[in-house]
């Protein structure tokens, strides 16, 4: 990255007679993910305001190389990109540069059921004697579908999913006899013909729970990929589940 000490004088005609001076710069540069994969067909807004159009700030997108040019930002500003499901938001300080590289960090993982909640139950063959938990699975907490990116999700909806696993998945007779409760999450792929596929324990209380889950998960299929600018990708998902037993 390079730094540019001269200043331009950015001029904008909005009426005869009538010229408005800005302290602006043009910037030029590139954005990438942070696996250096060019970032294509994303806006980046300046927080400086069209002359003509004072309620809507300059904004530019990027070709498909990922390269952009934003003309007319302020001197000191504070770039922001749209916001977009693949990808972390976070602010981009320039001060007086006319050359940037910027490198958008990929979002975490949501659980599936973020909003829902999954319980599976058995009856307690023993005296309880470790706290309960309540089971959860999380659901996407953004539109799926923003421009041309989408996430991905199971056909007929994640609650759906979340209402098929709970009639699925069984508590193990093991885990029941040993008086075992608590939080499963499972992490893994969505690959891009839908397969769910690189399943991973996050959290595991064992006796064959995670594996009940992950069985669950594998016969259920289903998965329609994540599509980022139009063609399939492969996305992490997260699922948690909250094994509990009753006294009833």
């Amino acid at each position: 990255m390079f730094v540019l000490s001269t200043l331009n004088l950015f001029a904008q005609q909005t009426k005869k007679d009538s010229i408005v001076r800005r302290d602006t710069i043009n910037i030029r540069g590139y954005i990438y993910d942070e696996t250096g994969r060019p970032v294509k067909d994303i806006r980046l807004y300046s927080s400086q305001k069209y002359i003509d159009f004072e309620g809507t700030n300059i904004v530019t997108q990027t070709d498909t190389s990922g390269h952009f040019i934003l003309e007319g930002a302020k001197f000191n500003d504070t770039l922001s990109v749209e916001e977009n499901i693949l990808y972390a938001p976070r602010p981009v300080y320039n001060k007086g540069s006319r050359f940037l590289i910027i490198y958008l960090p990929f979002a975490a993982p949501k659980d599936i059921n973020e909003k829902g909640q999954m319980i599976i139950s058995a009856k307690r063959t023993h005296a309880k004697i470790v706290p309960s938990f309540t089971r959860k699975i999380s659901d996407d907490a953004y539109d799926p579908f923003i421009g041309i990116h989408s996430a991905a999700y199971y056909k007929g909806g994640n609650e759906r999913f979340i209402k098929l696993v709970n009639q699925q998945v069984h508590y193990p007779a093991k885990a029941v006899e040993n008086n075992i409760e608590g939080i499963v999450q499972i992490a893994f792929k969505v690959e891009k013909d839908g397969k769910p596929t690189g399943f991973k324990v996050l959290k595991g209380i064992g006796y064959g729970c995670e594996e009940e889950v992950i069985n669950t998960i594998k016969n259920l299929g289903g998965w329609v990929p994540g599509i980022e600018n139009g063609r399939p990708l492969v996305t992490t998902q997260t699922v948690s589940v909250e094994y509990k037993l009753t006294d009833k």
